[in-house]
C-alpha cells in the first residue's frame, strides 16, 4: 500500500469535513472523535499557533483514500518546564473524555508510518497520548509496538444495557435497588415529587452550572492543602488551554433534568449521542445538594435507563471519566483509560 500525509491547520478544520464524515462512525469511535465535537472545539478550545506548538490534523491517505486523521498538538520546543517537546492530542485537559484518532477501522501501517513521518518533519522522539481507551485498537498496538516510557491508567465507568428491564434489575446489588426505593419513599413521605425530563430544551444551562460548581467547591474543599498548594504552582508552570464546557458551549449537547414540585431544578446530566446514535456519554452532572437526601440524580438517570431498555434503541451509557460510587450504583463496570508516553 502506497501511504500518503496531508497536514491541515487546526483553523482549516472544513477542508477535511468530508474525509472526517466518512471515518467517524468506525466501532472505536465515540462521540469525543466526531466532526461535530471539533467544531466546537475549534471556536471553543485550540489556541492560535505560537512559536512553541502547533495544532494540526494529520490526514493519513491509502492509495488516495482517507484512512485515519490524527488531531495533534505538537510541542516543537519545551517551555515553561512541564510542557516537554514532543506530540500530543488535541483535547488534553478538556472535557474530551477520550482521545483517538479518526479512523473506520485501525491500520497499524499507517499509524507507524505517520509517526515515522513526524519524526522527520518535527525532530521529535518522544510522544504522550492521553485518555486513550484500553479496548481501542490504537492503545493495543502501541503496548505492544513501542518501547513504552510510562503509562498511567484511570478509572471510567460504563453501562452495557441488557435487552430487559428484569435483566437490568438482576444486575444492581441488593443494597443498589434498597437506596433506589428509599429515594422514591422519602420523596412521598416527605409530600414532595420529581419531574424528569430526558432533554429539556427549556432548561437554564446557568443553572445546571451553578448545580455543577456547587458540588465541585464541596469536592475542592476536601483537598489537602499541600495537593492545594501542589496544584496551583503545577496550573502556573503548564500551558492553560481555554476553558469550555459543554454544558453551555455545545449546542449539540442534551440535558436531562429533575425538577421539583415547585419547578426548581434539582439534578441533571449534560450528555450527547455518538455519531452512529447507539451510545451517549455523559459529560457533565449536577444535584441541588439541599435535596441530595432524595438522590435526584440517581433518580433521573435510573428512569432513563429503564426508558431506554423499553425503547431498545440504545445500547451504551457512558458516565466516562471518574469512579464516583452513583455510576456502580446504576449497573456501570469499570473500564480504563491510559495516559501513555512512549519514543518513536
Amino acid at each position: 500500500m502506497a501511504y500518503t500525509i496531508r497536514y491541515v491547520p487546526a483553523k482549516d478544520l472544513e477542508l477535511l469535513q468530508e474525509e472526517w464524515k466518512t471515518l467517524e462512525t468506525g466501532e472505536e469511535m465515540t462521540l469525543f472523535q466526531s466532526y461535530e465535537w471539533y467544531v466546537m472545539l475549534l471556536k471553543h478550545y485550540i489556541p492560535e499557533d505560537t512559536n512553541n506548538f502547533e495544532s494540526v490534523y494529520a490526514l493519513v491517505e491509502t492509495d488516495g483514500q482517507p484512512c485515519m486523521i490524527a488531531p495533534l498538538w505538537i510541542i516543537k520546543r519545551s517551555f515553561r518546564i512541564l510542557n516537554r517537546k514532543g506530540v500530543y492530542l488535541i483535547g488534553r485537559f478538556s472535557f474530551s473524555d477520550y482521545l483517538n484518532f479518526i479512523y473506520q477501522s485501525f491500520d497499524s501501517a499507517a499509524f507507524d508510518y505517520l509517526l515515522k513521518d513526524l519524526h522527520k518533519r518535527y525532530g521529535i522522539k518522544k510522544v504522550c497520548f492521553e485518555d486513550l481507551r484500553e479496548s481501542t485498537s490504537i492503545y493495543q498496538h502501541i503496548v505492544t509496538s513501542y518501547n513504552i516510557i510510562e503509562n498511567k491508567e484511570f478509572p471510567c465507568v460504563t453501562l452495557q444495557l441488557p435487552p430487559s428491564v428484569e435483566e437490568y434489575h438482576k444486575m444492581l446489588s441488593k443494597n443498589s435497588r434498597q437506596n433506589l426505593r428509599t429515594a422514591s419513599n422519602r420523596l412521598q413521605k416527605d409530600g414532595k415529587a420529581l419531574v424528569f425530563n430526558d432533554d429539556d430544551q427549556q432548561v437554564d444551562r446557568q443553572e445546571c452550572m451553578k448545580l455543577r460548581e456547587a458540588k465541585l467547591s464541596v469536592k475542592y474543599a476536601d483537598f489537602s492543602l499541600f495537593w492545594k498548594y501542589k496544584y496551583r504552582i503545577i496550573n502556573r508552570l503548564r500551558y492553560t488551554f481555554p476553558f469550555f464546557t459543554p454544558i453551555t458551549h455545545y449546542t449539540k449537547s442534551k440535558v436531562m433534568t429533575a425538577y421539583d414540585e415547585e419547578g426548581k431544578l434539582r439534578a441533571f446530566f449534560n450528555y450527547g449521542y455518538d455519531p452512529d446514535d447507539k451510545a451517549i456519554r455523559i459529560m457533565a452532572a449536577g444535584t441541588d445538594l439541599d435535596f441530595a437526601r432524595y438522590s435526584p440524580g440517581m433518580l433521573l438517570m435510573h428512569q432513563f435507563i429503564l426508558k431506554s431498555i423499553q425503547e431498545g434503541k440504545l445500547q451504551v451509557i457512558d458516565f466516562t471519566r471518574g469512579d464516583e460510587k452513583y455510576k456502580f450504583a446504576l449497573g456501570g463496570e469499570l473500564c480504563l483509560n491510559h495516559s501513555i508516553k512512549f519514543s518513536i
